[in-house]
């Protein structure tokens, strides 16, 4: 399993246009996504590789996260993206359309060849997009299918385009339900799509970003630059959660050194997996700024 990284907001942009890979990298997001599929044309795609190289090489992107969403596993295209790309740049791949858990070990053991070859020492962790009906029912064998896998990221858009389901709050309540579900039995994140509708709206992403919040998602795909500060609020603890997880982290920690498997928090027993989730809720915390790593 990849290392736990802080993924509340990821700007995605279209690697043909140099531009606004700049300007994404500018943003105050967590990670930014260069685009080699569906935002670039098929006769853009060799400029959007070689931009992306470009980028990726000459772009300061302190801790953000780099991150290139490839052509999906099956296409002619995947193969030159694979071949092009500076993985000593990369973070992770975004890859689209997973329909079956063989997509993502064929992309992993190539993943593997091309880290042994090109990349010793190299990890490129892979963010898994259900986006069709297909991949929603195989949502946990795709979360299971490879030990890089550290996220899945619903897809809305395409997945209401085959069923026909509204882009709403209650249409997809059950398929984002089912992502979180999946991704929490594997101990994988759950990113949500980007809110669509009126992008330029900073309250109606808020409130689209609460629902998935509170639907168990770790943070948003992004369109607009509009939509950053909202999604970056939305998915950092408030001054309560923090002082909870400190509790809880401070109390089972203690509880460790005596020999015990669980402490008593607030009225509530506290088990490892509790334990864990207050210590990603304090790394979240620390990367956004709001809690000193004295405190934690």
């Amino acid at each position: 399993m990849s290392a736990f990284r802080v993924r509340r907001s990821m700007m995605m942009t279209p690697g043909h246009r140099a531009d606004r890979l700049a300007k994404a990298v500018a943003l105050d997001v967590d990670a930014v996504v260069f685009d080699l599929e569906d935002g670039v044309g098929p006769a853009e795609k060799p400029r959007a590789r070689a931009s992306i190289g470009e980028a990726l090489r000459a772009l300061a992107f302190g801790r953000k996260e780099r991150v290139v969403r490839v052509n999906a596993v099956g296409t002619p295209e995947i193969a030159a993206d694979l071949e092009a790309l500076p993985f000593d740049r990369i973070d992770a791949l975004f890859v689209p359309k997973v329909e079956s858990a063989d997509q993502l070990r064929w992309l992993s053991r190539r993943l593997d060849r091309i880290e042994t070859t090109r990349e010793p020492g190299r990890r490129i962790d892979l963010i898994a997009t259900v986006e069709t009906p297909r991949g929603l029912l195989n949502a946990l064998a795709i979360a299971d299918a490879s030990d890089r896998t550290s996220a899945l990221f619903f897809g809305s858009g395409d997945y209401a385009a085959q069923t026909g389901a509204a882009l709403t709050a209650s249409a997809l309540q059950v398929p984002r339900s089912l992502i979180v579900a999946a991704a929490a039995a594997a101990r994988r994140q759950a990113i949500d799509a980007a809110f669509f509708t009126a992008v330029k709206d900073a309250e109606a992403t808020r409130q689209d970003a609460l629902v998935a919040r509170q639907l168990g998602f770790s943070g948003k795909l992004l369109f607009h630059p509009n939509q950053v500060a909202v999604v970056n609020e939305v998915f950092t603890p408030t001054p309560d959660e923090i002082a909870r997880a400190e509790r809880i982290v401070a109390a089972f920690h203690e509880a460790t050194s005596r020999g015990e498997g669980t402490a008593y928090v607030d009225g509530e027993f506290v088990a490892l997996d509790i334990a864990l989730m207050a210590e990603r809720t304090l790394a979240i915390a620390r990367h956004a700024g709001v809690v000193s790593p004295r405190r934690s």
